[in-house]
């Protein structure tokens, strides 16, 4: 006697959902949709089943309708473009019946189309706007009716909300990044305090302020870090002319640099120093002459 093979359990209810949304993200509608049928066959209370047959259908039906309406589309287009050309043999040669007939076939065959142009600019209005904009704008070309006009309006209104959304998002990012550029400028002044380097702190405010000239916090520190600044400058020149005074003049020259490092704008230490590296230069001459 023949053994036959177990016949395997049938899916749960969530398997067949599981499955089913495999299908679906993997593109296969209509494997999906079986799928979901068969289960409705055996579990036709089950809610979850019914709403994701119809969600899965009403999707695929869409997608189709966008298919053929690009097709339609490009088809409408095609015959846009190319009925000047025939209007030009028509021109050229008025008495021909055959390209007469040719070219109000084409007219008309244009005419029937904006019906439906008009039907796909409505249905992709808010699902695909560039589709709905490509199929009112060839239905305005063809023959201008007040309901393509309407659609135009509200295609050129989304543009504007989107513009408007765009711009508005481009400015809180900005606020955004601005922010964090502040924080980071301050964070790292704050660090070059510090570490006493007082010219890469006064650097890195300056710029914040650049970036946010209101900037309290970083006016109040810049005017801080200068003030401790001016103070070392000062002290350090006091020192370098006490060593120029006692002839220490190489001294002098290098306490001169270092106040110069804290603050290269400040011209009194650039005159102090030149004097100071010309009467060096006349020292050397000095002594690199011959005794008679």
């Amino acid at each position: 006697m023949t053994k036959t093979a177990p016949t395997a359990p049938p899916l749960s209810p969530a398997e067949l959902i599981q499955q089913a949304e495999k299908l679906y993200q993997q593109e296969q509608w209509h494997e999906a949709l079986v799928l979901l049928g068969s289960g409705l066959d055996r579990y036709p209370d089950e809610r979850r089943l019914a709403e994701l047959h119809a969600e899965i259908k009403r999707n695929w039906e869409m997608r189709k309708r966008n298919r053929e309406d690009w097709i339609l589309v490009h088809e409408t287009s095609s015959l846009w473009k190319k009925v000047p050309y025939l209007e030009e043999l028509v021109s050229i040669d008025p008495d021909n019946i055959i390209t007469r007939s040719r070219l109000l076939f084409w007219q008309n065959m244009l005419k029937s189309k904006v019906p439906d142009l008009i039907a796909c600019g409505s249905v992709h209005l808010h699902l695909d706007q560039s589709l709905a904009e490509a199929c009112v704008t060839l239905a305005e070309k063809i023959k201008p009716t007040e309901e393509s006009a309407f659609l135009l309006r509200k295609i050129q209104q989304s543009h504007a909300e989107k513009k408007r959304t765009e711009r508005s998002k481009k400015a809180v990012q900005e606020k955004h990044d601005k922010t964090q550029q502040r924080n980071r400028l301050l964070k790292q002044a704050q660090a070059q305090i510090a570490d006493e380097a007082i010219p890469d702190a006064v650097a890195s405010l300056q710029q914040l302020l650049e970036l946010v000239p209101d900037d309290p916090e970083a006016s109040g520190l810049l005017e801080q870090v200068i003030r401790v600044r001016d103070e070392k400058v000062a002290n350090l020149i006091a020192f370098g002319d006490a060593l120029y005074r006692e002839e220490q003049i190489e001294q002098a020259v290098s306490v001169w640099e270092s106040a110069e490092k804290l603050d290269m704008g400040r011209q009194d230490v650039a005159g102090r120093i030149e004097r100071a590296m010309k009467v060096l230069e006349r020292l050397r001459e000095i002594q690199e002459q011959p005794v008679p």
